[in-house]
């Protein structure tokens, strides 16, 4: 997979670190632990410079299998693409000793069909799609389980793109309307729009959207914290370009309602201090 640019090394140590101390934390706990990597790649990401590859990045899904404190007794890397999965397989050979599952599918189809129980597991779970295929419906299933903290990736860059800057949102495509409320769970990014004070030359009113991302993050956040209440952490790392333009925002969920306190301020931590 091709490098992203800064902000790809920054949600790599940043979850990294929290798989570190989520491991730690939980060593001497009688459950077991389990990593989930929801679009996992080929575990590594291709650096490129002018079109020539000059090195490699270890993805997330190597970087849970380095975790040597307490290691998770499996690893679960979700893949659609068949020759990501291929590449996936080799690390069960550098990696022998450790249990590996490969799930190849739509990542909310393999993540709602979860079938296991719940009440002796814990683990993380990683979501960073490509634009905005993590639906709600998964988020509403993934919270019902008590047991996974979930590192979110919002694409508040692929999500702004989709809702123009004035017009109406009856004017957005259906196909797109049905995705903005797949993502947000509801329609509530039509609370994005709101009557611009200045008619047009006819005299018409329109509808006009507050430009930037802080607004329809704001939405999303509020979906989350009543979708997962006091495990949702408001606090987030937004992740920029080159430009300093924001592409994601990085979010965290707790699973168990019993490790609250402990896994947000440990995940509040990382999130602002590295």
């Amino acid at each position: 997979m091709q490098f992203g640019g800064p902000w790809t090394e920054t949600k790599l140590e940043i979850l990294e670190a929290y798989l570190d101390a989520y491991t730690t934390a939980l060593k001497r706990k009688p459950f077991k632990l389990i990593y989930i990597d929801a679009f996992a790649g080929t575990g590594r990401i291709e650096l490129q410079e002018d079109g020539e590859t000059i090195g490699f990045l270890r993805g997330s899904a190597e970087r849970a299998l380095r975790i040597r404190d307490k290691s998770f007794d499996e690893l679960i890397f979700i893949e659609r693409d068949s020759t990501r999965c291929v590449e996936l397989g080799k690390l069960r050979h550098t990696h022998p000793q450790r249990t590996i599952t490969i799930e190849q599918g739509e990542a909310n189809a393999v993540l709602s069909g979860l079938r296991r129980e719940w009440r002796s597991c814990r683990g993380v779970l990683f979501l960073d799609p490509f634009a905005t295929e993590v639906e709600w419906t998964t988020l509403r299933r993934i919270a019902s389980l008590n047991a996974l903290d979930t590192w979110i990736l919002f694409p508040v860059s692929a999500v702004a793109r989709m809702l123009p800057a004035a017009r109406r949102p009856e004017d957005i495509s259906p196909l797109w309307a049905s995705r903005l409320t797949s993502v947000f769970g509801d329609e509530s990014w039509r609370d994005l729009y709101s009557e611009d004070p200045q008619r047009n030359l006819f005299g018409e009113s329109r509808s006009i959207r507050e430009r930037g991302v802080d607004r329809l993050l704001g939405i999303y956040k509020e979906n989350l914290a009543g979708l997962f209440g006091d495990r949702f952490l408001r606090e987030s790392r937004r992740l920029v370009s080159s430009t300093e333009s924001p592409l994601f925002e990085f979010m965290f969920c707790v699973g168990s309602p019993n490790a609250i306190d402990l896994a947000k301020g440990i995940a509040r931590h990382l999130l602002i201090r590295m």
